[in-house]
């Protein structure tokens, strides 16, 4: 067995073929041997019954004294005529011998009297075949005829069957073995084939090498198994080569880190300083302070990525991690950046939009929002006056489409659109934008397609896996008028909110704190009642977070952290390790506080 296992594959093959076609080919000749065989002797048999009725149908017929006479010929014929008869002997009713007929080198074996019990038809006794058959004279006496034959000519006859049968398995033996050459030659052709290409491309590194294989069209036709492995060989090729050249392309790129480096640490600074001074605005205007706020973080995230992508320019980039998150939001957000720099002769609107967020998706929030804005840029950039994103539902995915009135994307370039470093028509061009925005929902298990008409047009198709709502997720909150309930949150915008709600309620007991320091020690978290309420924020520029209050509360389902941070999965996770709500932020406007009515 060990030999076996070290042979060659092609030896494997051979012998594989070879020895099912020798097993096939013998078997066949023993079934054919036996079949002719069984056949052969059965028409033996037959003759000789057939043979020894009509004898004795001629022998009723005989009359008087002459019948024995003309028996005795009779017999005496037989006898010299076939060399394969040997005795027929003749009984009466009583079983009693009335005469036989012999052949001088006949030997008894038995006694014939021994057969008389059997029926008519023929037997096979000691080698010799013996022949029983029934007649009856005029005056209706039954007689038994007794013929024993030699089985030398039958046995002639199946020995010639049996050496024919044997040259003819021979002869497929020798059939066998060219036919097994030839097929493991034809087999491993393909396979040689491989395996030479891939010794090769192992030396040369060159991965433009192909297998030659049958065309596409020829594949739909063909079963050959081979085919398929040498075409799924071709694409792995074609997949290393395009990684190659990317790898290539890689190189010319590390000479742009070094700018990169540079920006990212230049902007820094600039950055510090405007969160420090968005920390201190506390009566700016809603719409505007969002809008800062926002693109500040949008900064953040890309001087963070950039910085890790330079910090190791030998390893993969970094990949911002992913979010559960509300879709809304995000949109509106960059909607909104974008809608404070309009020229006066352009348009941007959003539809879709529910007062009441209520899409969640797994995202990378950053990079989706840089693909949503460079969509929007890419249709001013190319004279687009009117820009309207319609955000909707399919199925288990959501989908937005960017739709503009500009001159459109000509045909002859659709399909290069969204390969990286592809610009065109525009000066100063990187070919990233539309690169990037593919990859970025890609990776979130979407699609990104696109339809256009030259000069009418383009409309760009976002469709991107939904959430269930998170089990945490708190859509209203029920309460009693005179039910305690607490709002602790640094941010007066919010706690005026907050404050409008509970008083269009008439909620009595409601009480609220924009200090988390003085909410700890006017209030005792360890005897509040059993049916009060906390609503608090997460960052609250005090001596504890709200996630620490929640947990030395532990108020459990009648505690709710309300905060913008609601899409960190260490927020989530803790709410969820709390067994707490949570409240998004961007819910606050259109949250629903209801008074229980019984």
């Amino acid at each position: 067995m060990s030999r076996i296992s070290q042979m060659s594959f092609s030896k494997k093959i051979f012998l594989a073929i070879f020895g099912t076609a020798v097993f096939s080919a013998l078997t066949v000749c023993l079934v054919l041997n036996t079949a002719l065989s069984s056949h052969r002797i059965i028409e033996f048999e037959e003759s000789y019954i057939d043979h020894m009725n009509l004898l004795a149908q001629t022998l009723e017929n005989l009359e008087g004294s002459q019948a024995r006479m003309v028996l005795n010929n009779l017999l005496e014929d037989m006898i010299h005529h076939d060399v394969d008869n040997l005795n027929v002997e003749l009984f009466g009713p009583d079983n009693e011998n009335m005469g036989k007929v012999t052949r001088p080198e006949f030997q008894p074996t038995f006694d014939s009297v021994e057969m008389l019990s059997k029926g008519d038809g023929a037997y096979w006794k000691d080698g010799r075949m013996v022949v029983l058959t029934s007649l009856q004279d005029k005056s209706g006496k039954e007689y038994r005829m007794v013929s024993t034959i030699s089985a030398a000519t039958i046995e002639k006859e199946l020995n010639r069957i049996k050496y024919t049968l044997l040259g003819t398995a021979a002869a497929l033996i020798l059939f066998s073995l060219w036919l097994s050459r030839v097929l493991t030659t034809t087999l491993l052709r393909k396979v040689n084939a491989i395996y030479s290409l891939l010794a090769e491309i192992t030396q040369t590194q060159d991965y433009s090498k192909r297998v030659n294989v049958a065309d596409e069209e020829s594949d739909r036709r063909s079963r050959d198994e081979l085919d398929g492995l040498g075409r799924n060989l071709n694409h792995m090729l074609q997949t290393l080569q395009a990684s190659q050249s990317r790898l290539l392309e890689a190189e010319r790129d590390k000479a742009r880190s070094q700018v990169a480096a540079q920006v990212a640490h230049d902007i820094r600074s600039p950055l510090m300083s405007m969160n420090m001074a968005l920390s201190q605005i506390e009566n700016a205007p809603m719409e505007p302070l969002a809008i800062l706020k926002s693109a500040v973080a949008r900064v953040a995230g890309i001087v963070q990525k950039l910085s890790a992508s330079i910090a190791k320019p030998d390893q993969e980039t970094g990949v911002e991690a992913p979010k559960l998150t509300l879709v809304e939001p995000l949109i509106a957000t960059v909607v909104n950046e974008h809608s404070v720099r309009l020229k006066p002769d352009q348009q941007l609107t959003l539809s879709g939009v529910s007062p009441l967020p209520e899409i969640w998706s797994v995202l990378q929030i950053n990079e989706l929002q840089s693909a949503v804005s460079n969509l929007i840029n890419n249709a001013f950039e190319a004279g687009a006056t009117k820009v309207d994103l319609v955000l909707g539902a399919e199925g288990k995915k959501w989908t937005l489409q960017i739709r503009d009135n500009g001159k459109g994307i000509p045909a002859t370039i659709l399909d290069k659109i969204f390969e990286r470093s592809f610009t065109s028509g525009k000066t100063g061009g990187s070919g990233l934008g539309l690169f990037q925005a593919k990859t970025a929902i890609e990776w979130t298990g979407g699609t990104l397609d696109v339809a256009t008409v030259e000069g009418e047009g383009t409309v760009f198709t976002l469709k991107v896996p939904k959430e269930k709502n998170p089990a945490w997720l708190a859509p209203s909150i029920e309460l009693a008028t005179d039910q305690e309930i607490f709002f602790v949150d640094d941010d007066l915008n919010v706690l005026s909110a907050w404050q409008a709600k509970a008083g269009a309620l008439g909620l009595t007991a409601a009480a609220f704190y924009s200090s988390v320091d003085k909410f700890i020690a006017e209030v005792p978290l360890a005897s509040l009642s059993e049916s009060a309420l906390l609503i608090i924020d997460q960052n609250l520029n005090g001596s504890k977070t709200g996630l620490e209050i929640l947990e030395q509360a532990a108020l459990a389902k009648r505690a709710y952290l309300c905060t913008s941070e609601f899409d960190e999965k260490w927020v989530q996770d803790r709410v969820r390790k709390l067994n707490v709500h949570l409240i998004p932020k961007p819910w606050i406007s259109q949250f629903e506080l209801k008074v229980r009515t019984s």
